[in-house]
């Protein structure tokens, strides 16, 4: 089952000042000496998912970007952080209940703490594709795919609004979930990773993208921004690579025995924004090849790099990064 989902008595100020005091004495490298005790959940490319086993906050997870150089970069962000979520239900896409809150970090930065439900970690879409007959992931598939279909509609209908999705498998998960439960047609899904807002405005990308690029070393960022950010943005708001890097994900969670059926169901779901061309077998693993190289250069340039500033230059690092990743 879920956590309690009673709202903590505690108000947004008091939340804030309990983040502040926790990003006050929190060194990202070394987390077991945090000040504040901290379980970590997960890891981002820019982020990290943390909880407090601390009362008033057991029911909730935070994920961190120390990404900002201004109180109203982050604010701004966290502003459309809640504004993406609201267009996202509105769309027919639920999320989790949530907040943002923004503390000021060490040496100047600005830190963002997204707040979210915190859900039972079984219940995560990738832990299913482990724990379900292949029947019920089908049925997760096609419920996902069902989503995706039925928010480029809405984005067709009205171009000048547009919202992008990172939709990998890890990034849904069943709400309201009973572990004695079959998965069904009539199970209802959370999408729970909206800390990318992805909103187009008259073409126009609201978040400011060079965010993306905070954790990479200084040296890579114009490399990055000039040859891959672009790429890397549209790839969101593109039905065929959305839903391709959907079943590509199941080479990383090592059920690659499920890609055939799976991408024909995806191939019928999906026929209408797929324009009737199906993704092929060898689309996917051309495309599971080159973002697994891509991510783990970007990891291993990320680990020298906390390794000259922490040990070489003697430099705080804002990152927490993880370990061993099987892909």
């Amino acid at each position: 089952m879920t956590q309690p989902t009673t709202r903590p008595k505690h108000t947004s100020e008091t939340t804030r000042q309990f983040l502040q005091e926790f990003e006050n004495g929190f060194d990202p490298v070394r987390v077991a000496t945090s000040k504040v005790p901290v379980t970590l959940l997960g890891y981002g490319e820019i982020s990290t998912v943390i909880a407090f086993n601390v009362p008033g906050y057991r029911d909730r997870a935070f994920k961190r970007l120390p990404l900002f150089t201004s109180e109203k970069e982050a604010e701004n962000y966290c502003r459309l952080y809640l504004e993406y979520n609201k267009k996202l239900i509105s769309a027919g896409i639920e999320t989790p209940p949530g907040d943002a809150f923004c503390v000021k970090g060490h040496n100047g930065i600005y830190v963002a703490y997204l707040s979210q439900e915190r859900l039972e970690g079984q219940s995560i879409a990738n832990k299913l594709l482990h724990t379900r007959t292949d029947a019920e992931i089908e049925i997760l598939f096609r419920l996902v795919v069902r989503k995706l279909a039925h928010l480029w509609k809405l984005n067709t209908q009205n171009p000048e609004l547009l919202l992008g999705l990172d939709a990998q498998i890890s990034n849904w998960a069943i709400r309201d979930f009973d572990a004695a439960a079959p998965i069904s047609e009539e199970s209802r899904l959370y999408f729970i990773d909206t800390s990318t807002p992805l909103i187009r405005e008259n073409g126009v990308e609201q978040m400011n993208a060079h965010l993306f690029l905070q954790s990479a070393p200084k040296p890579m960022r114009w490399i990055l921004s000039r040859f891959f950010l672009d790429d890397i943005m549209n790839r969101y708001y593109n039905f065929r690579l959305v839903c391709t890097d959907l079943l590509a994900n199941l080479y990383k969670e090592q059920r690659h025995d499920l890609i055939p059926g799976l991408t024909d169901l995806v191939n019928k779901t999906g026929a209408e924004f797929l324009e009737h061309q199906p993704i092929t077998e060898k689309e996917i693993e051309k495309y599971y090849r080159e973002d697994k190289f891509i991510w783990k250069l970007f990891l291993a340039l990320r680990r020298t790099d906390r390794y000259m500033n922490t040990r070489w230059l003697g430099k705080r690092y804002e990152f927490t990064l993880p370990g061993k990743i099987k892909r």
